[in-house]
């Protein structure tokens, strides 16, 4: 069992209503020009939309209770059926014929700990892609003074209710390790019905990334970066931005 099976519970309440990233994908999708596909896809937040709007995109997730939640979701929107959902380890070989376009939507790569998980990823991702075919990578780009300024805290991230109206407090905590790039995360869901706390706690570790350590990891596995955003704008990258928005092409 993935140990995101018990996450799934959570996920789209907690993340499902994020969309700031769909423009961008889209327009990914419309210069791919043929089917793609997203990887570590959880529950569905950006396939539900894009296969709605007549995108072909398959999605691939290591957790079976992530991609049930992501089922549901494209039945509920009337879009299941013939729907390629794919159960897998992106650290193995891909089925399904060479694609267009591959995405990794919101730091969900970083959960490769490791160069060896981080390079058979990109890997097995380059052989399911056609030549010229192009990778999109959305990551989280570190700044040192802001990962030490929350270290071992715990904090009080969001409140949010699930589909049957219970309310969950989600609460963050992370331990960071400057030498290995990693910060080890916890986040605790404390349901609160009928004046009693059910508490769900999930643990897992995550690498962040620097920029020309990205550049080096996808040309040593057959990618030419070609744009790196430093926003869902297509702002430019510099070190104040939010995130690093890699987008780079099979060669």
């Amino acid at each position: 069992m993935s140990s995101f099976d018990a996450f799934a519970r959570f996920y789209h309440a907690d993340y499902g209503s994020f969309c700031d990233d769909l423009p961008f994908y889209r327009a990914l999708l419309r210069r791919a020009a043929g089917p793609a596909i997203e990887l570590m896809c959880g529950s569905g937040r950006l396939l539900t939309p894009l296969v709605r709007e007549g995108f072909n995109v398959t999605g691939v997730d290591i957790s079976p209770a992530l991609l049930a939640q992501a089922k549901r979701n494209l039945d509920a929107a009337g879009i299941g059926v013939g729907m390629q959902l794919q159960l897998g380890d992106v650290r193995q070989p891909l089925s399904g014929d060479p694609y267009a376009a591959a995405f990794v939507a919101i730091n969900s790569f970083m959960h490769l700990a490791t160069v060896e998980d981080q390079l058979a990823a990109l890997r097995h991702t380059h052989a399911a892609l056609r030549p010229g075919g192009l990778l999109a990578l959305d990551l989280f780009n570190p700044d040192p003074v802001d990962l030490l300024r929350h270290d071992n805290e715990l904090v009080l991230d969001k409140m949010f209710a699930l589909d049957d109206g219970t309310l969950v407090q989600k609460f963050v905590a992370q331990a960071v390790d400057m030498a290995t790039q990693t910060s080890s995360v916890t986040f605790i869901y404390d349901e609160l019905a009928d004046q009693l706390v059910r508490r769900t706690t999930l643990a897992f570790s995550m690498r962040w990334l620097y920029r020309y350590e990205l550049e080096h990891l996808l040309a040593r596995c057959g990618f030419v970066l070609e744009a790196l955003y430093g926003s869902y704008n297509l702002d430019a990258y510099d070190q104040s931005s939010p995130l690093m928005l890699a987008v780079a092409v099979s060669v």
